[in-house]
């Protein structure tokens, strides 16, 4: 009989128990479907990892010898050392038949040949062969071959330094330390097509450079720039019937010198006419020892330090530990005497991994956010409707007990209502939110990360929400009719009388008595049903605040785009230098395109707490082109300073600009002094922090030049600006620039990650709608059904539908004004906090949401409350007056 009633009672009050059931299914959706993508990205990360070694230190010197690296693989809690060289090139790309082909970016990874095996950061093969030293060709990077079409056994042209060399493609692979890769620091979200990177072996390097390099060298060039004058000698003394070896005695040559070889390669050299093989027989003829493996150079290695790392989302005594394991190795690599190491960074400061992690924090920051206020006011509007549910069921609850029902059969009954329909509904949006949710925000992501594998990851945390969630309702359930239980049979077979403390009083004088009769009624009504009041405003706020969250993240995003690609970086290009462009060159660079130009110099600085930590400073000699913010997002050219943010002579020696979140980080303040060296060097600088300026995506230290000349260092540009149009010029066409970058394909980047952000937007704004109408349908369905004994009473004495309906409008319109009221600055503020703590440390935003934003949320919520008031109150001229009236009788 009882499970008749549950049926017939859902039916009866369906509006109810749908809006239950939706609140409950759309907050564990919500919640699981985020949280499957954050958590997934994050464990996909740490298993792709630790299945393909990623290495834990990165080693930075001038060469690492193959006696640096026994040495170091020597030393206690390290495993294995492999060397490599990077280098900055480029690829030459098929866009259509018969076009020009175009010249892409990447970069170049030339690996020791003798590892046989690369056993830190291994390949993930995704096509072709797997990597041998001893096998020429080239591994392409799985998103720029994707990207650009690019297959196994293609035969693609690369460029180093303008050097020309051609590889076939032997396979397509994926890297642990190549997930995300960028061109420069200051591009924050890379198309895959337009960069792309590549494993090599060393036995693949252009060898004609290599040979040019060896022919600058001081003893191989005073040969080439004396071959004339010692064929002339050779002439003359062979002419006297001198034979080679007393040539080369009495011209002071080493006798294992082919001196008939060098010079017949010199002519050829110093007329432009030697091939690769003519500069490889010239100095062979000068060495016959020479082996160009003896050439190669090594700047790079890394480390894999002994052990597995643990996950670093999770705060664990073993991750300390192996923190602390690395710090020793840190230590002891920097001060073995016969190895110059130059800088030592960790996974933190590796790009790739920086940025992935980052990503999933902000990912799991955000969603948590959204997901946590979805599931509270879901959770609040439920146990309210629940609570309210119950106690309109005390006449039945009464009749139960008079025909002996036991109290507890009767509780179970009741509790069954609510965990029954939460339950299904709980495990529905378990199953649906990982692939409706998490899915895309996942495919999201990996569009910028190439992490093999990557799946949805359902934690133990999205089941105890949902517990929580089902027992908090079956809880409120169980006290709501315990209450009941409590009071006698015939005391529970009667309505509950309103409690009213206010006396009203006759003919009352002062304001109240010039008040219309509905805004009494309803102010009184308000006052008398205060849970549900507040439930109904707390709802509307939420609603309100979630709607403001996902439009403010838009406009905040957009006014980023703004701030840092118009105002703070105010040119239209900037070439990046190639590393060994001359100074002729570099003049005639300045004479066409202008002289305003930066370096970035990589540093180390002490903490408060005496750690070494990595930073860079921009020498800034921009002319305004690269300009310092304000606190205000006002810009300054660096030599005018910043007012109000500045304090000491800004071009005194060493004075330094700091951003501001780095000053607070660090426990910093305009006038200290910051103890710091140029990475490499052995001397450290004392020199006090001069003025703050604000940096929405980098946290470093900037400085004018006139003060790091005053250092006495050398002032060397590795990137030039200009307003000058370079859109028909691509990378290769500029001798001595390895980039040229438009703000243009900066602000195209920014706007694809923005495209990207804003589906998850859109989906957020859609629960959000879609909550705030269930919330105030839900509040319209229970003070409809609270009040109807009071609209047949009106009813009665003559009220016409529309006045009752007006009534009834009223006091929704009102809850739902505070409610927006209420969650307009609510949604400002959670919002600035997100930007605040959710993105990555070096990043520095701040919410600015546009009037529209706050008009949308507005208009949104009423026209919400509007539709269902007037969907709900047709109910009215179907209120039966005798029943209604009778049912306290």
């Amino acid at each position: 009989m009882l499970r008749k009633k549950i049926f017939r009672d859902i039916k009866r009050n369906f509006g109810q128990f749908f809006t239950i059931f939706a609140m409950v299914f759309l907050a564990i959706m919500a919640f699981s479907g985020i949280s499957a993508f954050s958590d997934g990205l994050k464990y996909s990360s740490v298993e792709f990892y630790e299945k393909n070694n990623l290495e834990d230190l990165w080693l930075y010197s001038e060469n690492f010898t193959t006696d640096d690296i026994d040495t170091i693989k020597a030393l206690d809690n390290v495993t294995d050392v492999e060397r490599y060289l990077t280098m900055p090139g480029s690829v030459d790309i098929n866009s259509k038949e018969g076009s020009e082909p175009l010249n892409i970016q990447m970069e170049l990874n030339f690996l020791d040949g003798e590892d046989d095996v690369k056993n830190i950061s291994s390949m993930y093969l995704r096509d072709g062969e797997e990597y041998s030293p001893d096998k020429d060709g080239v591994w392409i990077g799985y998103y720029f071959a994707k990207a650009r079409g690019i297959k196994v056994g293609d035969e693609l042209i690369f460029y180093v330094e303008g050097y020309e060399f051609t590889e076939t493609v032997r396979g397509i692979v994926s890297s642990p330390d190549h997930v995300y890769t960028v061109s420069d620091s200051s591009v924050i979200f890379q198309n895959a097509a337009d960069f792309g990177w590549a494993y090599l072996s060393i036995n693949e390097f252009p060898k004609e450079y290599l040979y040019d390099e060896i022919l600058k060298e001081d003893d191989v060039a005073e040969m080439l720039d004396s071959a004339a004058d010692i064929q002339e000698a050779v002439d003359a003394y062979t002419s006297m019937g001198a034979d080679i070896d007393f040539v080369k005695d009495e011209l002071d040559i080493d006798e294992d010198v082919d001196l008939e070889t060098a010079l017949g390669k010199a002519d050829l050299i110093n007329s432009g006419k030697a091939s690769v093989s003519d500069k490889e027989a010239f100095i062979k003829a000068l060495d016959p020892d020479f082996k160009l493996e003896d050439c190669y150079v090594y700047p790079n290695a890394i480390v894999d330090v002994t052990g597995t790392a643990p996950n670093p989302y999770i705060d664990s005594k073993e991750l300390i530990q192996f923190e602390d394991k690395l710090k020793s190795v840190k230590n002891e690599i920097y001060e073995l005497d016969d190895i110059s190491v130059s800088a030592i960074t960790d996974r933190d400061v590796w790009g790739s991994y920086a940025s992935l992690k980052a990503e999933s924090e902000e990912g799991d920051t955000y969603s948590g956010m959204f997901s946590f206020l979805f599931v509270f006011i879901a959770g609040l509007s439920v146990v309210t409707t629940m609570s309210r549910f119950v106690k309109k069921q005390r006449v039945q609850i009464g009749t139960l007990k008079a025909l002996g029902f036991r109290n507890r059969r009767v509780t179970i009954h009741y509790i069954a209502y609510g965990f029954w329909v939460s339950l299904m509904a709980a495990v529905l949006g378990l199953v649906i939110g990982g692939p409706v949710l998490g899915q895309p925000f996942l495919n999201m992501e990996l569009s910028m990360f190439d992490l093999p594998g990557a799946h949805r990851c359902i934690l133990s945390k999205n089941y105890i929400i949902a517990i929580m969630i089902v027992a908090a309702i079956t809880i409120i359930t169980y006290l709501s009719i315990k209450s009941i239980l409590k009071e006698s049979t015939a005391q529970t077979l009667r309505l509950e009388v309103p409690h009213i403390k206010i006396k009203a009083k006759e003919g009352g004088k002062g304001l109240s008595a010039r008040l219309p009769f509905s805004v009494k009624w309803n102010l009184r009504d308000i006052l008398r049903s205060r849970s549900r009041s507040i439930m109904a405003i707390v709802g509307v706020m939420g609603s309100t605040l979630l709607i403001v969250m996902a439009f403010g993240m838009q406009d905040s995003l957009n006014h980023y785009l703004e701030w840092e690609f118009d105002n703070i970086q105010a040119y239209n290009y900037k070439l990046t230098l190639s590393e060994n462009v001359s100074d002729d060159r570099l003049e005639e660079l300045f004479d066409t395109y202008g002289d305003a130009s930066s370096q970035t110099v990589a540093i180390e600085y002490k903490d408060t707490d005496g750690n070494i930590i990595t930073s860079a400073i921009t020498v800034n000699d921009s002319d305004g082109y690269l300009r310092v913010s304000g606190h205000d997002t006002s810009t300054y050219d660096i030599n005018d300073g910043i007012p109000d943010s500045t304090k000491g002579d800004i071009n005194e020696e060493g004075a330094l600009y700091a951003t501001e979140k780095l000053l607070k980080e660090n426990n910093l303040s305009l006038g200290d002094t910051l103890t710091w060296r140029i990475m490499g060097e052995d001397d450290w600088y004392e020199t006090k922090i001069v003025s703050a300026y604000r940096d929405p995506q980098s946290q470093q230290f900037s400085m004018t030049r006139a003060a790091f000349e005053g250092l006495g260092e050398t002032y060397v540009c590795d990137t030039i600006y200009t307003d000058d149009d370079l859109s028909e010029i691509t990378d290769s066409d500029i001798d001595g620039v390895s980039t040229i970058t438009s703000i243009e394909s900066m602000k195209e980047q920014m706007n694809s990650m923005l495209e990207m952000i804003s589906s998850m937007i859109v989906l957020l704004i859609a629960i959000s709608a879609i909550l705030g109408f269930i919330i105030i349908y839900n509040m319209g369905i229970l003070a409809l059904s609270e009040k109807m004994y009071q609209f047949a009473t009106l009813k009665v004495l003559g009220f016409k539908f529309r006045k009752l309906a007006l009534i009834y409008a009223q006091q929704n319109l009102w809850l739902t004004i505070i409610g927006i009221i209420l969650g307009l600055p609510l949604g400002y503020e959670f919002t600035d906090f997100m930007f605040k703590y959710a993105i990555g440390d070096n990043y520095d935003f701040f919410a600015n949401i546009d009037l529209s934003a706050y008009l949308i949320a507005i208009i949104g919520t009423l026209m919400i409350m509007l539709v269902t008031s007037v969907v709900l109150s047709r109910s009215l001229k179907k209120v039966d007056m005798v029943a209604s009236l009778k049912a306290n009788e």
